[in-house]
């Protein structure tokens, strides 16, 4: 999980790095034709740069949207790992109760939380194994 949760913070310093680029190159989309209507600019050098720009400009967009897909399925990956962490965590936690109340009685608030316990790990299992089966078949049908 700490290399995915690395990966992640390396793929939100591109998106910012990306979303500055896009902001930069729209900003010289805008201001190239006011140069050229001033006569700071030449017309063709303006509709060169302006070509080029917007080149720029797409290539951006493009790398963005791609690597929001990619963030997307890193996402989908960390809160799958982190569904069957928790159900891990839940299921110790339900051993120790279920021991503690062999060995005593157990009172209602033992027998609640048993209850509580299995519920949340009967729902966050099944929604590991959902996004864990989607990844898969996702990956699956690429091939």
């Amino acid at each position: 999980m700490a290399a995915l949760r690395l990966s992640l913070a390396e793929i939100r310093h591109k998106e910012e790095q990306l979303d500055a680029s896009i902001a930069q190159f729209r900003t010289q989309l805008r201001r190239l034709p006011r140069q050229t209507i001033y006569g700071r600019a030449p017309l063709d050098m303006a509709l060169s740069a302006m070509g080029e720009v917007e080149e720029r400009l797409r290539d951006a967009e493009e790398n963005h949207r791609r690597l929001m897909t990619i963030k997307k399925a890193a996402l989908d990956e960390l809160a799958a790992l982190e569904s069957v962490e928790q159900v891990d965590k839940a299921r110790k936690e339900l051993a120790q109760l279920k021991q503690q109340s062999a060995r005593h009685d157990s009172s209602s608030d033992t027998a609640t939380e048993i209850r509580r316990l299995e519920q949340f790990i009967a729902e966050h299992s099944k929604r590991a194994e959902q996004a864990i089966t989607a990844s898969f078949e996702e990956r699956r049908g690429q091939r």
